[in-house]
């Protein structure tokens, strides 16, 4: 499977969604646990993005290539989540997905609103970096 233009341009968005998700729920998680949030919102969103992208090089060594398994190289970022979700505490510091918290506070993912647009806004910054570096394969 190659990706080429377009449908390239659609990995990689729908890509940087789901390290956004898995960023916001890794900083969200660890909040119960002994860690700093914003590395493992780094470590969640990360781990989703950079495997991607070594897979995908791999492509331009034919004796190493591994880029068709580039598409399902997105999910690794669940594996510090499963990590955070073994290190937790107590899983009554803030509801899993949408809601309030103990305090009254708007939750999503477990994460402020704050934290959410916050996540956003870096994930779009980094989408568009990465984007200079493809526009010659996406806009060609």
């Amino acid at each position: 499977m190659e990706l080429l233009g377009s449908v390239l341009a659609i990995w990689m968005f729908c890509g940087f969604l789901l390290a956004a998700i898995l960023a916001m729920l890794c900083r969200g998680f660890g909040k119960a646990t002994e860690m700093n949030t914003e590395f493992l919102a780094n470590m969640g969103f990360f781990w989703s993005i950079l495997p991607v992208g070594i897979f995908a090089a791999s492509g331009y060594f034919p004796f190493l290539d591994l880029s068709d398994l580039a598409p399902f190289a997105y999910v690794l970022g669940v594996i510090p989540l499963a990590v955070i979700m073994t290190q937790r505490t107590t899983p009554d510091h803030a509801p899993p997905i949408f809601g309030h918290d103990r305090q009254g506070r708007v939750a999503v993912f477990a994460c402020t609103p704050h934290e959410v647009l916050t996540t956003l806004l870096y994930s779009l910054l980094a989408f568009m970096v990465c984007t200079i570096f493809l526009w010659d394969e996406l806009y060609r």
